[in-house]
């Protein structure tokens, strides 16, 4: 996390034309005076800012005062499906959960990270927090600026047209493949839950799954056992110490049936881990916002990065193992 929001601040620090975030919570705190001095600066430059936060992430994290400071700095805002407006529980249900960081078209982050200081350590609420993250750089950024628009237009500007995609970035060394992709209650296709399982469908050695929380359907519960069963190493992580107790022991739940077929269980014994992520067979892995429950999985406006034959897969493998080694396998016991 603290690498992460380095990272951040440094491009938005770059910004020329337009700054887009998208996040589920947006908190006040060391974190967000550090992105807000950069943001007011770059606005005062003549950058265009836009901000999306969705309202149930943020109803006792972000002050009045805080957003009317964004909107006097000149910061254009739009709160996602404010909680007040709906009596209706399903529409109330469906939040954007999606982290999305956009530099001029050209530079753009996702994960698990959502702006806040327990993201970055530098408070502790439920041990260490351990999550993951990516930066594109190129022509890969350009599907989350038209991920953003596609939400930000719904609200402003429903007709708007896109701003002029930027010339092709030079290919980077060491080949591979990128696609981000986006998912929401409304696509009438479950798209994060198919990635997942076309996954584990074609996993031949291994795949290493990080998540929070773990509340599957039975079609994820099969896959997941029907790998294990033919030979795949099936690995899922999940948090040792849990910020919600009740989806915790729901977590806990479907460790059995998954040992039973082969499944290893880890859990995150340093603290909470936050990282949304797969890693399958050294050439596939997914890096998002995406957690294995149903929330994720069918009710939220979500996304993430399908990373194939990439160099940063090495180090997602790397992060992988090195959480693994600070973690507790679990026994039926």
């Amino acid at each position: 996390g603290a690498a992460f929001f380095d990272d951040l601040i440094e491009h938005l620090q770059k910004a020329e034309v337009y700054i887009f975030l998208e996040y589920y919570i947006l908190a006040e705190g060391q974190i967000w005076d550090r992105i807000f001095a950069v943001l007011k600066e770059r606005a005062a430059a003549g950058v265009e800012v836009c901000i999306i936060f969705d309202d149930f992430g943020n109803l006792t994290r972000l002050s009045d005062a805080t957003l009317q400071a964004m909107q006097d700095a000149g910061i254009e805002v739009e709160v996602f499906n404010p909680v007040h407006r709906y009596v209706n529980r399903i529409y109330f249900n469906y939040r954007d959960h999606r982290k999305i960081a956009v530099i001029d078209g050209t530079t753009a982050y996702t994960g698990g990270i959502n702006v806040a200081d327990e993201y970055a350590n530098l408070v502790v609420r439920f041990g260490h927090w351990k999550d993951t993250g990516v930066r594109l750089e190129g022509d890969g950024a350009w599907n989350f600026t038209l991920m953003f628009l596609e939400l930000w237009n719904a609200y402003k500007a429903p007709n708007a047209l896109p701003p002029q995609k930027p010339e092709p970035a030079p290919a980077l060394p060491g080949g591979g493949w990128v696609q981000p992709f986006s998912d929401s209650p409304v696509d009438e296709e479950p798209v994060s839950e198919n990635v997942y399982l076309d996954i584990l469908n074609q996993a031949r050695d291994y795949v290493t799954i990080c998540t929070p929380y773990l509340i599957i359907d039975n079609e994820m519960q099969t896959a997941l056992c029907l790998a294990a069963k033919r030979g795949v190493d099936i690995s899922i992580i999940t948090p040792g110490i849990p910020d919600k107790w009740l989806v915790w022991q729901m977590t806990r739940s479907y460790y059995e049936p998954l040992m039973k077929a082969g499944v290893k269980i880890y859990e995150y014994t340093p603290g909470f881990i936050h990282a949304k992520s797969y890693l399958s067979d050294d050439c596939i892995g997914v890096v998002g916002t995406i957690n294995m429950d149903y929330r994720s999985l069918y009710l939220h406006f979500e996304c993430g990065t399908l990373l194939i034959d990439t160099p940063a897969l090495a180090d997602l493998k790397a992060d992988c193992l090195d959480t693994i080694a600070k973690s507790r396998r679990m026994k039926p016991e």
